[in-house]
């Protein structure tokens, strides 16, 4: 069943060069429970998303200018913003980018955390202390007790997602949208990471929006993948048939460009060129400048996205020759 419902979603920033349209026209559904991979290339539009969600796009210079975004047979542009106020961080939250600059350094991790907890669920004193002791103790931080007296400069990287988390997830959302959760953390803490999410979300069955260009954190993630490319959506599915037959060209080359495990005599499959400028798109499929299927047709007319198999769709003029392709190469 859908929780979220976001429907030709628009935003753009009117800057001095010119407007960007750095969302033009996004639509995705979140299911309730499930975990959905938004994934592509920085600066391809997906934290502009994430923030149109929850209508903190900065304005000036940012505008949302179109679109739905329902949840709970609400449209959530159209609320008043007391209303939002209250499903910010309490009914919808986010992780955002980079915890040791959105983390406040002048306030303890607990009183961070307590913030939420106190505006949401109008706790105090001694119970709002227990409860913010309980969140960081959730997720896995030793001796909550003392660390919750912490400065976010204490703490290691890892400590600090964490800390992150457990603000996002002190009053308990029904979403929870994580915007590149294991970007400059090693290894070892990304996988921490991943599991810590896989657990919570388990636990309270919530839905999760996983933003990331990491193809390996989503395939051991999400249960449904969209695709993002010049601030559009070129293709989604579920993640395990997205990942072993992909219809797009630029899934294909997101995946061609994944290392390999078989020796060094294995070359990773660059896509050429660059991610486009919002301020001035190419005519017709925006990624036909960088496409080794592109024909005279892609540099005029901008496909659209269209089901190709129940539950596949993608935004290419040649998805079922790609589709034949990987249906020859599966049969060698």
């Amino acid at each position: 069943m859908a929780l979220l419902q976001v429907n030709d979603l628009r935003t753009v920033f009117h800057l001095p060069g010119g407007t960007a349209r750095a969302v033009d026209g996004v639509s995705f559904t979140l299911d309730e429970g499930r975990t959905l991979g938004l994934v592509g290339e920085s600066g391809c539009g997906k934290t502009v998303t994430a923030l149109s969600i929850l209508r903190l796009i900065p304005s000036p210079p940012g505008e949302i200018c179109g679109g739905m975004v329902v949840y709970a047979g609400q449209d959530l542009l159209r609320l008043s913003e007391s209303r939002m106020r209250h499903i910010r961080g309490n009914e919808i939250s986010m992780i955002f980018q980079e915890p040791a600059s959105s983390l406040n350094p002048v306030f303890t991790v607990g009183n961070q955390i307590g913030e939420a907890i106190a505006l949401h669920q109008g706790l105090r004193g001694k119970e709002l202390r227990r409860r913010t002791i309980d969140m960081l103790e959730r997720v896995g931080i030793p001796s909550p007790e003392i660390r919750a007296n912490d400065y976010p400069h204490q703490m290691s990287g890892g400590m600090q997602q964490r800390v992150m988390i457990a603000m996002a997830l002190s009053c308990m959302p029904k979403i929870l949208i994580a915007d590149e959760p294991t970007t400059a953390l090693d290894v070892t803490i990304q996988a921490q990471i991943l599991d810590l999410l896989r657990v919570l979300r388990d636990e309270t069955g919530m839905s999760i929006l996983l933003i990331t260009h990491d193809l390996g954190v989503v395939a051991g993630m999400a249960d449904d993948v969209a695709v993002m490319y010049g601030g559009v959506i070129v293709e989604t599915g579920g993640a395990a048939d997205l990942y072993r037959r992909p219809f797009h060209p630029y899934t294909v080359g997101l995946l061609g460009s994944i290392p390999g495990i078989k020796g060094k005599s294995d070359r990773l499959k660059a896509i050429p060129g660059s991610v486009p400028d919002p301020l001035d798109f190419p005519p017709g499929c925006r990624f036909h400048p960088r496409c080794g299927y592109a024909e005279a047709v892609c540099g005029t007319d901008a496909p659209s996205l269209r089901k190709i198999e129940p539950e596949r769709y993608a935004a290419c003029h040649f998805a079922e020759k790609i589709r034949e392709k990987g249906k020859r190469q599966e049969n060698i």
